[in-house]
């Protein structure tokens, strides 16, 4: 029987144990369990101006992604990658692909033209895997052209 398909869904208020859990398996900073990290948590999932999505299969969490934008009077929005981070299991198993086009294919929504990393926080692995994707270096950051086709 071949594998459920991975799903991706809006990060809920209740998935603060399981992202907190994820961020330290693999290797990232994790928010401490403390009623000020929860409150700054359930704050970014209740914000509509920027994208914070799961990647999941059977109920269990694989992969999580956040993107930031910021609006401009005289040019198009800009999309900035802020978290991307899969569970050590379940890497090289498409799960980073799939929340990389779902970021892009959200940023293309509210009209950005390129989706940014900044490079300098970036480990080195996270880095090859965002230029294996078909991003590229743009100064201190990396970025993807979202007006062109996705790959």
């Amino acid at each position: 029987m071949p594998p459920t398909p991975i799903r991706h869904r809006r990060a809920r208020r209740s998935d603060f144990d399981a992202i907190r859990a994820l961020l330290e398996s693999s290797g990232l900073a994790a928010p401490t369990p403390e009623r000020a990290a929860l409150r700054r948590f359930r704050r970014l999932v209740a914000d509509l101006g920027a994208d914070f999505y799961v990647a999941e299969r059977d109920g269990r969490l694989l992969g999580v992604v956040h993107v930031t934008y910021t609006r401009h009077l005289t040019r198009s929005p800009r999309a900035r990658l802020e978290l991307l981070a899969v569970t050590p299991e379940a890497r090289a198993g498409g799960v980073g692909r799939g929340l990389l086009a779902l970021a892009a294919a959200r940023a293309r929504r509210r009209g950005c033209t390129a989706l940014r990393c900044a490079t300098p926080a970036t480990p080195a692995e996270a880095r090859a895997f965002l230029l294996r994707s078909g991003w590229r270096g743009a100064g201190e950051e990396l970025e993807i052209d979202l007006a062109a086709p996705p790959q």
